[in-house]
């Protein structure tokens, strides 16, 4: 197989053909088998593939519950479907090459070989190529990272890597911690005239009732062009009793188009948009205040005595008396962030 100095597993690629190095290093992640069968090196940095071996059984049942109603799943469905697909990518955050993590970053791509499926021919020149690998086995998944080396130690190393002779003695993968997200879908309204408002919720996992106590809502005014806002609310409020440790409640801040807008004199939408979002949908301090010592940190509290944190509305055009909020669930941790060394 051909592979160049670029990560995407579709494009033919320029330049030279990178010089393969053997490696057949096997982990699991997220209950997968994965595999590295080999480092493509290049003068720039390497490219290497990641294979992960997918259950049969289990893509044809998420097919079965999902194709028929995929067309009519709420972006709140299609989140929590996601979930439940069988092929969880590897959420890497940082890659080290002989010892040396990785400045700059690096780029990925992915795909999926499913047999009920139209292949891409890329992906049946990978089978072939991880045949001794991929042998008896129907389903798999590829991620191809290309990686820039680490800086030169030496005028010798950057000789021998424009040679395509630096080899690759170890790899160390660090991946995030990954959270998992529980629908609660909590519809309510709020006035800036409100002093208060409680909402209540038993939480997915712990069956805990949790109370929200809302209050110093303000009404925002945010410009799109020179004639036309959007309007949005944003609230403080207080969670009793505190959420476990690294929960986190996300709540829904955007809206989407399925319509041609309409401009008039009170209603406008953009016609370039699809899709208009608010950063911080996912509940957290609005300030922290720092100490003369530099080593405290004080959160500002509420009515009732507890921290407070922000969330937004869903956006409207047009100005309207009461905002409308919409607590989608909960983020909570699924899996701490781990490392993967390979020499």
């Amino acid at each position: 197989m051909k592979v160049y100095y670029s990560s995407s597993l579709w494009s033919k690629g320029k330049g030279l053909w990178g010089w393969p190095q053997r490696t057949n290093w096997q982990f699991k992640y997220a209950g997968a088998k994965r595999c590295i069968p080999v480092i493509y090196r290049f003068s720039k940095g390497i490219v290497f593939d990641v294979i992960t071996i997918l259950d049969e059984t289990k893509l044809r049942e998420f097919s079965k519950k999902y194709e028929a109603i995929e067309e009519t799943l709420t972006p709140l469905q299609q989140r929590c479907a996601k979930q439940e697909h069988p092929y969880q990518a590897i959420p890497i955050s940082s890659i080290c090459i002989n010892g040396k993590q990785v400045e700059g970053g690096y780029s990925s791509s992915s795909s999926m070989s499913i047999p009920w499926v139209q292949q891409d021919d890329e992906l049946i020149l990978v089978r072939k190529a991880y045949s001794s690998i991929l042998k008896g086995t129907a389903c798999f998944a590829c991620e191809r990272y290309c990686v820039p080396y680490p800086t030169a130690d030496s005028k010798f190393q950057k000789l021998l890597r424009f040679l395509h002779l630096a080899r690759v003695s170890s790899i160390k993968l660090s991946t995030y911690p990954v959270k998992r997200f529980f629908p609660l879908d909590i519809h309510f309204e709020m006035s800036v005239d409100e002093k208060q408002k409680e909402i209540c919720f038993n939480h997915p996992i712990t069956g805990i009732k949790h109370t929200l106590y809302f209050q110093s809502s303000e009404s925002m005014e945010l410009p799109i062009d020179q004639n036309h806002n959007f309007y949005i609310m944003q609230s403080m409020y207080e969670i009793e009793p505190a959420l476990p440790q690294g929960d986190t409640l996300q709540f829904g801040s955007s809206i989407q188009y399925t319509e041609t807008p309409e401009i008039s004199d009170d209603k406008f939408s953009p016609t370039s948009a699809s899709s208009i979002g608010i950063i911080g949908g996912a509940d957290g301090p609005t300030s922290i205040f720092i100490s003369s010592k530099g080593k405290e940190k004080t959160v500002p509290c509420g009515l009732h005595g507890l921290p407070l944190h922000s969330c937004y509305s869903v956006p409207s055009f047009q100005k309207r008396e009461t905002s409308n909020f919409i607590l989608e669930g909960i983020n909570t941790k699924d899996r701490n962030s781990e490392e993967y060394n390979f020499s």
